[in-house]
């Protein structure tokens, strides 16, 4: 399998050396927290590098959402007009809304019984019409919202079909494998729901806030490579005028 870089060098280094391909990379905060924000740099970097990002939309519409995103300067406009952007969005398609922008995908007919299928349909469609021979870098905003959707027990059940059906295409198709990035907001989520989404990403990272407002900590909790060294420090996260910003620590004594 293929190392490849986050683009964020500090970060490949606390990963142990970067992102596998094919693999999972859960980043995991909570209500108040900024660290959804690393997961939309790693995709913007990697967009940067010639990969195509594709957002899993499952909590807002497309206002906010663009909203939110804006503010980490990240825009969803340019990069879908440009051709280098998709959404695949779950929670327009519950609730009945339709968008001109044809970079973002709805089926108005999805719902809890027929997700995987609807779902599946949905990225096919990204594939062909968009993608090519490009690598996908997808984020999922958010596991927890996905949850909320389908029902948590149900959404670990099609979560595990989702995770066959990976498995399937890595055998049997000839293209670019992707990167798969979860973002939980750990006050919405179950222990359980935590301990499965662990279990089935290759990478974990946790954001702990500090007493210093705008700054918190992250922690690589897993990592499969063989040069990952866990950092009891952690290392620093913060945003300043939308841009990421991670400190490594300095070693005491």
């Amino acid at each position: 399998m293929e190392l490849l870089s986050t683009g964020i060098p500090l970060l490949d280094e606390a990963l142990g050396g970067g992102l596998l391909e094919d693999s999972n990379l859960l980043i995991i905060y909570t209500t108040y927290s900024r660290g959804w924000a690393l997961g939309f740099e790693i995709v913007r970097r990697r967009i940067g590098m010639g990969d195509f990002g594709v957002i899993l939309d499952s909590v807002l519409p497309i206002t906010p959402l663009r909203m939110e995103l804006r503010a980490v300067n990240f825009d969803i406009d340019e990069l879908g007009r440009r051709g280098d952007l998709a959404v695949v969005d779950i929670f327009s398609s519950f609730y009945g809304l339709k968008y001109s922008e044809d970079y973002v995908y709805t089926d108005p007919t999805i719902d809890e019984s027929t997700f995987l299928p609807k779902y599946n349909r949905l990225y096919r469609r990204v594939l062909t019409e968009r993608i090519g021979d490009r690598r996908p870098v997808g984020i999922d905003v958010t596991v927890d919202g996905m949850a909320f959707l389908l029902g948590e027990k149900n959404f670990i059940r099609v979560f595990q079909r989702l995770m066959a059906l990976k498995e399937r295409a890595r055998i049997s198709e000839k293209r670019k494998r992707p990167l798969n990035i979860f973002l939980l907001n750990r006050s919405r989520a179950s222990d359980e729901l935590v301990s499965w989404m662990s279990l089935y990403s290759q990478y974990v990272i946790e954001f702990q806030p500090t007493e210093n407002f705008g700054v918190e900590k992250f922690f690589v909790r897993s990592s499969p490579l063989p040069d990952f060294e866990p950092s009891v420090e952690g290392y620093t996260f913060r945003l300043i005028r939308g841009r990421v910003e991670i400190e490594k620590p300095e070693k005491s004594g």
